[in-house]
């Protein structure tokens, strides 16, 4: 006799998923409607990110450019999307027009990077490539902690940027860092 596995999908809209408590911490997205849970990230996983975070800082500091730079931080993209970038890089207005104290902010981030874990899916990490730049993000990263590489997506174009090389942002003029820089 063969055996069946259902699996149960949760839905809802973003304002249902906004009405939710809200704990420090919460590791749970809105994919399309698709309330999503997220494992939680692993000390690597963490220093890549912190890394990222302190370069990006660092440039904003010294380059006078108004932005602000966020890990883990939730963004409302559309009326059932809600996703939250391992690094997110806001400029401009969006900085200077945010709520500090209210979550989801609404829209997208400039530029919003993920650190790919070694047990994502690379359909469902394509999705929320996708699901960015549908939304507003101008440029999305992905890093990846195995093989040590970066891929920049810009609109329908991509490139990869190899450990020995230098990730750039046209949206950030004149930053530069190496890849090496975020595995260290």
């Amino acid at each position: 006799m063969a055996t069946t596995t259902t699996t149960t999908t949760t839905t809802m809209s973003g304002t249902q998923f906004d009405a939710l408590p809200y704990d420090e911490g919460r590791r749970w997205e809105l994919l399309g409607g698709e309330l999503i849970e997220m494992p939680s990230p692993t000390p690597r996983h963490r220093d890549i990110v912190f890394l990222i975070q302190t370069a990006l800082r660092h440039y904003l500091a010294a380059s006078g450019h108004q932005g602000r730079v966020y890990a883990d931080v939730e963004f409302a993209l559309s009326s059932n999307d809600r996703r939250r970038p391992d690094v997110c890089v806001l400029l401009a207005e969006k900085s200077v027009s945010l709520d500090l104290d209210r979550i989801p902010i609404p829209g997208a981030p400039d530029i919003a990077i993920e650190v790919i874990s070694p047990t994502e899916r690379a359909v469902a990490s394509y999705g929320k490539v996708r699901t960015y730049l549908r939304n507003g993000t101008a440029e999305v990263w992905q890093v990846y902690p195995d093989t040590r590489t970066v891929q920049v997506y810009i609109g329908e174009t991509s490139h990869s940027i190899d450990f020995d090389q230098q990730v750039t942002s046209g949206l950030l003029p004149g930053f530069a860092s190496p890849v090496a820089a975020f595995f260290e």
